[in-house]
């Protein structure tokens, strides 16, 4: 599975590649998930949760197998196996099984698959692991390992993740001191760039629960301070879930990369759950560049989505797809990007992508702009039933790359000024097509004071003396609205017209004065 999917991928980093894998797999049955049983929460925690890893160690029957059975544990919600040597790989099949903790039924074993080592860098005391698997509450777990010709790594573990529950927070000195809190604090002072769509609504780390002291080195942000593409993963292989359970999904799976992998923090930057609500990932601002660790040899110009779940045999709910594009609208939009159009990107790994197209270390390849983690990378990543309905997520946003261009004729970019003297024409340009919008609204200072067909280039108004903040509005037949960034118009009162002296009829010439003749003498 993932081990077959992760050919040629040999972590660069003199290049400043990191990543993670989806974690696809077989679904696992189970019961009612943690916060009904009482081993986490849902989101709106309002404050760090403590999670917990308990490592069993599988005891060897022989240089090639090994085992462990662990019966009625406390509860967990994920579970995984480790090794000391990152580096070291396994000879055949790692397979697991949990017990529900309210029926008491095992489910069926499932296979995980071993991590490629170094995919968030090459870090000291970095763990190799397999893909954790979700299983609800669990309070009981077996592992078995063999069928490999070569002897197994020291130090397998069993590690079994409790993503905590609301009642249990993390200390609050320890959270307010953590030079991770401290970094997320200085990044919301600088916000990323104004974006054309409208933010969605984002359940915060802190909302989740994110238990902030395990991130004591800060986040990174892209080295071009620009994302260029947006990639769409699934997350692991998982028992049924509730959406309720989905903020003890989120807590496991940070844990688990921070406190078993040792990476140094969760790899996606966004996830999203089937009923739609998205959640932030990696820590640094929803609103800057982050670099995440999700698609191997492309994270330095990109953003990312997970669905929550393995979608290899079923495709994302409507609501999930909705949740991605409004975040790909959102990332997308403040960096001029259209997310139904195409990019380039700079590979950071020579390696092969699913489809087998070859990548080369240092050269542009060209991109959708959203795109799947397999057109990246070596992995069935995002599922084949969630790769086909990336199309629909592409097509289902607002009007893309609107901007003003030009006020009465003259040139502009975004965050320019204009000088205008009453009437104000603004020409206007969008990527996406016309028959895909309904209108476009002039708006002046955030009030629409004109509306042009969905076809037009222009819109005008006369405007009061003044200085004025004009965008333009559109929205699309799909209902969403995109905003252009603002220019400044300022108006002047048009000068009054000095009236002209009125003519001066001409003084007509004096008459001449008739000749007067010649006196002559009389005659005598």
């Amino acid at each position: 599975m993932i081990a077959s999917r992760m050919r040629g991928t040999a972590f660069a980093a003199a290049l400043g590649v990191v990543t993670t894998l989806c974690l696809p797999g077989a679904a696992v049955a189970a019961g009612p998930g943690p916060d009904r049983a009482g081993s986490s929460a849902s989101a709106g925690t309002s404050g760090p949760v403590e999670g917990t890893v308990r490592r069993l160690a599988l005891e060897s029957r022989s240089a090639t197998e090994a085992a462990v059975s662990a019966q009625n544990t406390e509860r967990f919600g994920l579970m995984g196996v480790s090794w000391k040597d990152a580096s070291a790989e396994v000879q055949g099949k790692i397979e697991a099984r949990s017990r529900n903790a309210v029926t008491g039924a095992w489910t069926p074993w499932v296979e995980l698959e071993p991590l490629k080592a170094g995919l968030d860098g090459v870090r000291p005391g970095a763990r190799g692991a397999t893909e954790p698997v979700w299983v609800g509450s669990a309070d009981g777990a077996e592992v078995r390992v063999g069928g490999g010709s070569a002897a197994l790594p020291a130090g397998l573990e069993l590690d079994l993740v409790d993503p905590g529950k609301a009642g249990r927070r993390a200390g609050a000195a320890k959270f307010a001191s953590a030079p991770g809190a401290r970094a997320a604090a200085a990044a919301a002072v600088a916000p990323g760039p104004e974006s054309t769509a409208p933010r969605p609504d984002v359940v915060s780390r802190a909302q989740w629960g994110a238990d902030e002291s395990l991130n004591n080195e800060g986040p990174i942000y892209l080295a071009g301070g620009r994302i260029k593409a947006l990639f769409v993963h699934h997350t692991a292989a998982s028992a049924p879930y509730e959406c309720t359970d989905s903020a003890a999904i989120v807590r496991g799976l940070h844990v688990y990369h921070v406190k078993t992998n040792g990476w140094r923090d969760v790899g996606y930057n966004f996830l999203v759950d089937k009923c739609g609500t998205l959640f932030e990932g990696r820590q640094g601002g929803v609103d800057r560049p982050v670099m995440g660790a999700h698609t191997y040899g492309f994270n330095s110009e990109s953003t990312s989505v997970a669905v929550l779940g393995d979608h290899t045999s079923a495709g994302a709910s409507p609501e999930a797809l909705e949740g991605i594009a409004r975040m790909a609208a959102y990332k997308l939009g403040q960096y001029d990007a259209d997310m139904d159009g195409t990019t380039t990107l700079t590979a950071g790994a020579t390696q092969k992508n699913y489809a087998g197209t070859s990548f080369t270390a240092g050269q542009p390849y060209q991109f959708r702009t959203v795109s799947g983690h397999r057109d990246g990378f070596n992995t069935e990543c995002p599922g084949h039933q969630l790769y086909p309905q990336l199309d629909t997520i592409r097509k289902s946003g607002p009007a893309a790359r609107l901007k003003i261009g030009a006020v009465n004729e003259k040139p502009i970019a975004a965050g320019g000024t204009a000088k205008v003297t009453g009437p104000l024409a603004v020409d206007f340009s969008t990527s996406t097509a016309a028959p895909l919008v309904s209108s476009f609204e002039l708006l002046v200072d955030g009030t629409p004071v004109a509306t042009v067909a969905g076809d037009a280039t222009r819109a005008a108004t006369v405007l009061s003396p003044g200085s004025h903040r004009v965008q333009i509005r559109a929205t699309a037949h799909n209902g969403k609205v995109s905003t252009s960034l603002a220019v400044t118009v300022e108006a002047e009162a048009e000068a009054p017209e000095t009236p002209e002296a009125p003519d001066v009829p001409e003084t007509p010439d004096a008459p001449e004065a008739p000749d007067v003749p010649e006196a002559r003498a009389p005659r005598t």
